[in-house]
């Protein structure tokens, strides 16, 4: 079952997200010069897995990050506007954004998995 991570209004943050049953840590920064908005991924132990991707709506994030410790599922944001490219400063607390988390099973279910592909540690 997918589900919507809360996103606070802070430039840097960090969200505590339990995610197919392991503990992560998914960090956002905005970018004022650049006027875009970087995630990154840490463990449970607070050890950075991924940093630096660049928040766009409608596109998986994770997806070319299928190493042994990243998530099994899908992290990506959805846009009510339906709308692609860089979330705007206030895009999640105004609620036209949402930061996504797709279960491993979801994609199972929706048959997106093996195009997606497993993380290790999911094998």
């Amino acid at each position: 079952m997918a589900f919507i991570l809360r996103v606070a209004d802070l430039n840097s943050q960090a969200i505590e997200a339990t995610l197919d049953d392991i503990l992560y840590y998914i960090t956002l920064d905005w970018n004022e010069s650049g006027q875009y908005w970087t995630m990154g991924i840490r463990n449970s132990a607070y050890t950075t897995l991924i940093s630096g991707i660049s928040v766009s709506a409608n596109y998986p994030l994770t997806y070319q990050f299928r190493y042994e410790d990243m998530p099994p599922g899908e992290l990506w944001v959805g846009s009510s506007y339906y709308r692609s490219g860089p979330v705007p400063r206030d895009g999640f607390v105004t609620g036209r954004y949402q930061l996504i988390y797709q279960t491993q099973q979801d994609l199972l279910t929706l048959g997106l998995l093996p195009f997606i592909g497993f993380t290790a540690s999911a094998i």
